[in-house]
């Protein structure tokens, strides 16, 4: 039985592409540079890092990216995916856990506070804490060692390659969220297209 879910952030919690792919967009376009958005989005869902790699984002650039993806009320805005706090609030009624582990820094959990969904999670981890980038699976065993918790019991959810392999890497199952049907060749133990079916299976998996 699962009853410890690690989730990721960007595109599993929230649907927040579309507001870190105009946050792309608007960095380029305070240099004078356009990039197309479709370009951008397709190099985010593979990781930040891929993104800045492809359109050639500094070292020192990142941090003002960063500062203006911080705004949480930059348009368009992210929001949770209809259906997640339902899930979250499943989990912990049922006495599981939920944990959050994320690329983001701190706004990840500012995020879950102003849409009253923090107190439903048990610990978090974000940029500041400073792993290894995902698939590393330091931060997962990470919360595995600091929480004692038992590998079998345990799984990781998001919507990358990236986030399945932190999963697996750690000894643990993992759940994908491939809302784009676009991952089907990646590593995973689950697979899934929709937030519905997300629940569906977290349900099986707590029974």
């Amino acid at each position: 039985m699962i009853t410890e879910f690690i989730w990721d952030f960007d595109g599993m919690l929230f649907d927040t592409y579309p507001h870190t792919t105009a946050v792309l967009v608007e960095y380029f376009r305070r240099r004078a540079r356009a990039i197309d958005p479709e370009e951008a989005f397709c190099h985010l869902k593979i990781s930040i890092r891929d993104a800045f790699s492809f359109f050639g984002v500094t070292k020192e650039g990142e941090k003002e990216f960063y500062e203006i993806e911080d705004d949480l009320y930059f348009e368009p805005r992210g929001f949770p995916y209809e259906g997640i706090p339902e899930i979250l609030r499943y989990i912990k009624d049922r006495g599981g856990r939920n944990y959050l582990y994320t690329h983001r820094d701190k706004v990840a959990v500012q995020y879950l506070e102003l849409f009253g969904l923090k107190e439903l999670f048990s610990d978090f981890v974000t940029r500041e804490m400073d792993f290894p980038f995902k698939p590393s699976p330091a931060a997962v065993s990470y919360l595995i060692e600091k929480h004692s918790l038992d590998k079998k019991s345990c799984l990781m959810l998001g919507d990358r390659a990236i986030d399945c392999g932190s999963g697996l890497n750690a000894g643990i199952k993992a759940l994908l969220f491939d809302e784009f049907s676009a991952l089907g060749d990646s590593e995973y133990t689950y697979y899934t297209n929709t937030i519905p079916e997300v629940f569906e299976k977290i349900r099986e998996l707590m029974e």
